[in-house]
């Protein structure tokens, strides 16, 4: 029973850490110091409880105390999802900041659990070790199975928990798992009234989760969990959003379909204009969201395919059942990373799309000189690649900009900058959509940019297409103070924007 014991709060350890990252995601991202900071935290919790549990074994090498322990460390995991909100609201209006905010939550949140779990293993030693001389061996045997939990933890977590239950419901249930362990650890231990006990508030915790269930908002028409995202659709009125974690990613008007709700969408369809040709035929985009891009470029020409990398499954699921992507054999929608796609494809595109960067989250691999170069080596003679980045033009919060602009120009002789809804009177500091296009072609003055987005006009059916060939940035763009991003060094989350 006791290296059962060990080896089960092993993997609720882990399996615990990998959720946690799905905690703090709605309000903190998935950023490195989401990452950091869980990781910080739960190793400091570790280290703590081993410490303590050492201690206390010494003292009292009781099984019933031990088994008070795994109980203890249940009940503290148990109540996370009913604390979690509040914590992060709370942290958020108060804007802490990225690296203070995540760091903070993750110890008001797992801290203390962590700790209770750290004494579990030296506690276990303790009880197993009869004498000094197998001490070393018991201490082996019994931190490999930790070890071992830990791995099986991890990976089914990982791979089949949060594909298959919500996160409120997988930490509601590792709390019952080590509460339920310790009922048996009791009633090994012959403390039958303490184990009936422990059996009653598994069941009553159980029982209280389920009824305090939160119900969707009325406007969420769906949620899910996965590996990547939290995905909840929502309907206001007459429109349909799509969030991944804490960011709106896209949005419909299910009475006028054809209306662009998010203005950056028009944005994503200049690219056209720099092409040598008047009808590209094949468009690649890595990114998907609801799929408000791909669907307008296919409306607006019959004769052009598109092919999307998402790297979600379920936002194409997603995109499929809720926002209207339509199945059609020129749409092609795979689920793989975006750069992976671009090393597999065989074709060559005339334009390619990246709409991947969210406003605190940033795939670096997506935003090196090597991506770019990548990227490249896939257009067509004359072709063109675009970025919707997330960013100011000039200020504090600019510096992520200014750090892809600078590898687009490394990688592209002519580079275009249209800040959407920027029209010279507003400020340059204000964060907002910023799509940058990169061409081998020669640079159009802002003329002929908007000559030819009256000549597209016919093509191009968005309502705000010409208005938004309008905002070409022209002003000098500042780059010797930001790094040119590479996969070497690309310190993308210290160049997020901090608003």
């Amino acid at each position: 029973m006791l290296e059962l014991i060990v080896f089960i709060s092993g993997g609720v350890l882990l399996a615990l850490e990998i959720v946690a990252s799905r905690v703090l995601a709605p309000f903190f991202g998935n950023s490195v110091y989401v990452w950091g900071s869980l990781i910080g935290v739960f190793l400091a919790g570790l280290s703590l409880g081993y410490y303590i549990g050492g201690q206390v074994a010494d003292r009292r090498p009781s099984p019933a105390l031990f088994s008070g322990l795994v109980f203890l460390a249940g009940l503290l995991t148990f109540p996370i999802p009913f604390l979690s909100r509040q914590v992060m609201e709370a942290l958020v209006l108060a804007d802490v900041g990225p690296r203070a905010g995540p760091l903070a939550a993750s110890t008001i949140l797992f801290f203390l659990p962590t700790v209770v779990m750290g004494m579990v293993s030296p506690f276990a030693v303790r009880l197993r070790a009869r004498t000094v001389t197998t001490v070393g061996n018991v201490a082996g045997v019994l931190y490999a199975l930790s070890t071992l939990g830990s791995i099986v933890g991890a990976l089914v977590a990982a791979f089949v928990l949060i594909n298959t239950l919500g996160v409120r419901s997988i930490i509601h249930g590792l709390g019952l798992v080590m509460m339920a362990l310790a009922a048996l650890g009791l009633l090994a231990a012959r403390r039958r009234p303490a184990a009936v006990a422990a059996v009653l508030a598994v069941f009553l915790a159980a029982g209280w989760a389920t009824l305090a269930r939160a119900e969707p908002a009325a406007a969420v028409v769906f949620e899910r969990d996965t590996v990547y995202h939290k995905i909840s659709v929502s309907d206001e009125g007459r429109v349909r959003y799509l969030r991944l974690d804490n960011y709106w990613q896209s949005a419909v008007d299910l009475e006028y379909p054809d209306r662009t709700v998010f203005r950056y969408s028009d944005y994503m369809h200049l690219p056209v204009l720099f092409v040598p040709i008047r009808h590209p035929w094949r468009v690649a985009m890595i990114g998907l969201g609801g799929g408000t891009v791909p669907r307008r470029y296919l409306q607006d020409s019959s004769g052009l395919e598109v092919h999307v990398a998402e790297l979600d499954p379920a936002v194409v699921e997603t995109a499929r059942r809720w926002f209207g992507l339509p199945e059609t054999p020129r749409l092609r929608v795979t689920a793989v990373d975006g750069r992976t796609f671009l090393l597999r494809s065989t074709a060559r595109y005339q334009i390619i799309l990246l709409d991947a960067y969210l406003i605190d989250t940033i795939p670096f691999h997506l935003a090196t000189r090597e991506f770019f170069e990548l990227a490249a080596s896939r257009l067509a003679p004359g072709g063109v690649v675009a970025s919707n980045v997330i960013g100011a033009l000039d200020g504090p919060d600019s510096k992520l900009f200014r750090a892809i602009y600078k590898t687009f120009r490394v990688v592209f002789p002519t580079v275009y900058v249209f800040p959407v809804g920027y029209g010279g009177f507003s400020s340059p500091e204000i964060l907002r959509n910023i799509i940058i296009i990169g061409t081998t072609n020669p640079r159009l003055s802002p003329e002929g940019v908007q000559a030819r987005a009256r000549a597209f006009a016919g093509v191009v059916t968005l309502e705000g297409f010409e208005e938004a060939a309008a905002t070409l940035y022209t002003a000098p763009i500042r780059t010797d103070d930001v790094p040119m991003l590479t996969d070497d060094f690309a310190p993308v989350d210290a160049l997020i924007p901090r608003r």
